[in-house]
């Protein structure tokens, strides 16, 4: 959903001034998306465009005050603790998505399916590299959860960079997430990379 500039930008320059300041001066476009596991925090993105290039912010809104995720674990934990969250099973795998996707960088994301890989354009017209993307879209599975002790264990595969990699998690019902394991799937996928 777009929503409506001024009381969004003055939400945000409470807590980010200096982007802020860009988004009032640039083309910015705010959406916002629901997250079942929060009661009252949506996901809000604010897409800047500056004169060199687009550039994307996020945070989180209960339409009264905004929360900077800003990459850390410690962003996501706040307002975990801000909702007093409690995960039940069926929200893992939103969670987990919504976790890897706003720590770690900006090249990290969660991928299921084929669809959600971002396949450089020349992929399908270069047999090497329509070769790479077929490998690679026959292991990408949904997020698997399974009952822990403290929580949940998932089992994502996760893009970043080039890179796919298979991260088992432990997951508290208080959305504190710990990676257990990490292997690489694959290697040198035929994707954008950001240097």
């Amino acid at each position: 959903m777009v929503i409506a500039k001024t009381e969004t930008l003055l939400r945000i320059a409470q807590v980010d001034p200096v982007h802020a300041d860009t988004m009032s001066r640039q083309p910015t476009t705010f959406t916002t998306q629901p997250l079942s596991f929060y009661g009252r925090f949506h996901l809000l993105t604010a897409d800047v465009m500056l004169p060199h290039r687009p550039i994307q912010f996020r945070y989180v809104d209960d339409g009264q005050q905004v929360v900077v995720l800003g990459g850390t674990d410690e962003d996501i934990y706040r307002v975990n603790a801000k909702e007093s969250l409690s995960l039940e099973a069926s929200q893992v795998p939103e969670y987990v998505r919504f976790f890897i996707n706003n720590t770690g960088g900006t090249g990290r994301r969660v991928v299921e399916k084929s669809a959600d890989v971002p396949w450089r354009s020349d992929v399908d017209g270069t047999p090497e590299l329509a070769t790479k993307k077929a490998e690679a879209s026959a292991r990408l599975k949904p997020v698997r959860v399974t009952p822990a002790a403290d929580g949940f264990q998932a089992v994502a595969l996760v893009l970043e960079d080039d890179v796919l990699q298979e991260l088992t998690l432990q997951v508290r019902k208080d959305g504190h997430v710990d990676t257990m394991r990490s292997q690489v799937v694959l290697s040198s996928l035929p994707v954008p990379v950001t240097f």
